[in-house]
């Protein structure tokens, strides 16, 4: 059979009306507080429209790459020597307009624009994962489409599209061996887990709620948690079946998660301007860490926690001492960062 033309394929794709399926990347250990305190925070800026790099633990700005209106997540390979980042390209999610379909490759070390990748006319590129193997996935939430390329570094298309079958594709995490893949379909109320080996596989899916967002892994990746965001719940899901495992109603209105290296869960609580720390098993409360405005994005690397804030600044919040130990002003509307 003749080989398809790439964008002739993604047309024929989006224009068939293909459901996509949702992936999820858990974010994979990073380096731990003393190494972090050598680097160099690379931070996503969405209402700059673009990336700006700070001395940490300082916070002192080292440089700004501009890119383009809103660009959102931000994935880094395990050399830390490329990042991606997927250009929304619209205000807000209720915003008019296709989006933007470029995935921007930042040289890391020189703190610059490499290239770009082009996916139109998939828009609204939301999440970027890795997985173990260096895979790269983007999500775009208008199309509800999973992008995979095998070599993200070199690729110019993807290697795979993988439907995904919502209404909505906004947050996704990723086993680590990238054999299962989980998605925050935000309006449809619902969880949708794929198998993005094997298109064969039925897609798994479960409502949770009103508008489920946040999600992160149990270390052994037999957990899947996520947060109706309005709603402030909390579900732990078996990552297999998606059956219901246990529950709890946070402090309101709540948006991100994540699993710290010793199990336990940080939730960013938007309504209560804290973060909690919970029992991975009962969803108990076991601390809380009144913060100065809502943290929007949770970066963690070993015991330090980035806490991306809307009244543009970043929290340092050391784990072990579950203390805040610094912060710094941004540009506007800061959210996910990698260390580089």
């Amino acid at each position: 059979m003749a080989l398809i033309d790439r964008r002739q394929g993604l047309w024929m794709l989006a224009s068939g009306g293909v459901a996509a399926m949702a992936l999820g990347v858990r974010a994979a250990a990073q380096p731990a507080t003393s190494e972090a305190s050598r680097q160099t925070l690379a931070l996503i800026e969405k209402g700059a429209g673009g990336i700006g790099f700070y001395e940490v633990p300082g916070g002192s700005p080292v440089a700004t790459l501009h890119l383009g209106t809103q660009p959102h997540e931000i994935a880094a390979d395990a050399a830390g020597r490329f990042a991606y980042v997927g250009h929304y390209g619209v205000e807000s999610w209720k915003a008019p307009g296709a989006g933007g379909s470029t995935i921007w490759v930042i040289d890391l070390h020189r703190r610059a624009l490499a290239r770009t990748i082009d996916l139109s006319p998939l828009g609204r590129l939301h999440a970027v994962r890795l997985d173990r193997q260096g895979r790269l996935y983007v999500l775009a939430e208008a199309d509800s489409v999973l992008a995979r390329f095998d070599h993200p570094a070199t690729d110019d298309a993807p290697s795979r599209l993988i439907p995904v079958g919502g209404a909505r594709s906004h947050y996704l995490v990723l086993r680590r061996d990238g054999s299962r893949a989980y998605v925050a379909d935000t309006l449809s109320g619902g969880v949708i887990a794929v198998d993005p080996e094997d298109i064969g596989t039925a897609p798994l899916r479960r409502a949770i709620g009103t508008a489920p967002e946040g999600m992160t892994l149990s270390l052994d990746e037999r957990t899947l948690y996520v947060i109706d965001r309005p709603a402030g719940t909390l579900h732990a899901l078996d990552a297999e079946t998606l059956a219901e495992r246990n529950r709890r109603t946070m402090r309101g209105e709540a948006v991100r998660i994540v699993t710290a290296a010793d199990g336990r869960l940080i939730v960013a609580n938007t309504a209560d301007r804290s973060l909690t720390r919970l029992d991975p098993v009962t969803l108990a409360e076991q601390d809380r860490l009144p913060l100065d405005a809502a943290a929007n994005g949770l970066n963690l690397f070993g015991d330090t926690l980035f806490a991306s804030l809307d009244s543009d600044r970043v929290a340092i919040i050391d784990l072990r001492r579950w203390a805040i130990t610094g912060g710094f002003a941004t540009g506007k509307s800061p959210d996910a960062a990698v260390l580089a």
